[in-house]
């Protein structure tokens, strides 16, 4: 995540995240973590990449 934000463009990078963000609410509503330690991890993730594109863009 470091690494694309410093070497992809804003919209770019916006649009590569927000479609993990989906993909992680997705198995989340399907339950495809399992063990605690996992969902914590994920969900970790997902907080992280929604703070990162709440900075570049207040919409998100």
């Amino acid at each position: 995540m470091l690494a694309d934000v410093k070497e992809m463009k804003g919209n770019k990078f916006v649009n590569k995240y927000v479609n993990i963000i989906k993909k992680l609410a997705l198995q989340f509503e399907d339950e495809k973590f399992n063990d605690k330690s996992e969902v914590e991890k994920m969900s970790g993730y997902n907080n992280a990449i929604f703070s990162i594109l709440k900075c570049i863009n207040l919409i998100y």
